[in-house]
């Protein structure tokens, strides 16, 4: 079987293409950052563009697309909303509309930023209701897919963290090189987390793992993938300093009022994952499980 994974010189696709070549032959569609990986086919794929990504699906034929790619930035997706909306929206039609005329699965990789975080604890039955360009355009993303490929799932992934596959800065790995620096450089002010910023937080490992469990599954709908625990931003990062061995002084919490941002935020996007643990094998797994698989070795990887 062909599996076709978009975005993957990101975070999660260098995972899911490193872990997907063991199993099926994989093709990996990249834009900005070329990579190559033995055992897998790598091309460069614009979503900006989607007659000449429907003519790469046409040429590769793939049973299953793990569509990954998104611009998941919220600043330039407030900023640009209209380029937000054409990524993230129109090339996700186009690759619906190639699934539906070739039969083939797609599983589409949403967010937990489809809700407002008022309550938290969100459930697949609870509506989207986003508070920003970002969540919006994925939240609608995900309309499109639901609507017209009953045998699609859309996964909403809560905040990831580890290292990611390929050698590149990556958002999701901000905080552990920033508190790398201040081990480095104790002269530097204390890093600020939110103590009232809360996520089902997920390791970028454990997400490969419930992802390309789902290819061979049959499984369709709403699917919330994240951790076995609720935390906040700072708590995290209190746990993280302990994993690598960091001194906890070089964090601060703050609170969301003290540090208001250009683009709106939910606070608490946890997510129930009661459905993904009933349904599949692969635990999802908590804070210390996760970062023991995410961090193996305490060395400064980044560097």
């Amino acid at each position: 079987m062909k599996l076709l994974i978009t975005g993957a010189s990101g975070f999660l696709g260098g995972h899911l293409l490193a872990v997907a070549r063991q199993s099926y032959a994989t093709v990996g569609l990249y834009l900005t950052f070329p990579v190559e990986l033995p055992g897998t086919t790598l091309l460069p794929g614009d979503l900006s563009n989607p007659t000449a990504l429907q003519k790469i699906l046409d040429r590769e034929m793939p049973s299953v697309i793990i569509h990954n790619a998104a611009l998941a930035n919220p600043e330039i997706c407030e900023q640009m909303p209209e380029h937000a909306y054409q990524i993230n929206v129109t090339a996700t039609s186009a690759i619906v509309d190639w699934c539906q005329a070739n039969a083939a699965r797609l599983i589409y990789i949403s967010t937990d930023l489809v809700f407002d975080g008022r309550h938290g604890n969100y459930s697949e039955d609870d509506a989207p209701s986003p508070v920003n360009v970002y969540g919006r355009t994925k939240a609608e993303a995900e309309q499109v897919v639901l609507r017209r490929l009953p045998n699609a799932l859309v996964c909403r992934l809560a905040l990831m963290y580890g290292r990611g596959f390929w050698r590149r800065h990556y958002a999701s790995e901000w905080l552990e090189r920033e508190l790398w620096r201040r081990s480095e450089q104790p002269d530097l002010p204390p890093l600020l987390l939110f103590t009232d910023q809360w996520r089902s937080m997920l390791t970028v490992n454990n997400a490969t793992e419930l992802i390309l469990e789902l290819v061979a599954s049959s499984i369709n709908g709403i699917l919330h993938l994240g951790g076995a625990e609720r935390i906040s931003r700072y708590d995290f990062g209190l746990r993280l300093c302990q994993k690598l061995g960091i001194d906890s002084a070089c964090i601060r919490g703050i609170k969301t009022s003290d540090a208001p941002t250009a683009v709106p935020r939910p606070v608490d996007v946890s997510l129930n994952i009661q459905r993904a643990a009933r349904l599949l094998k692969t635990p999802l797994l908590d804070i210390k499980s996760g970062m023991d698989c995410a961090y193996s070795t305490a060395t400064n990887y980044l560097k």
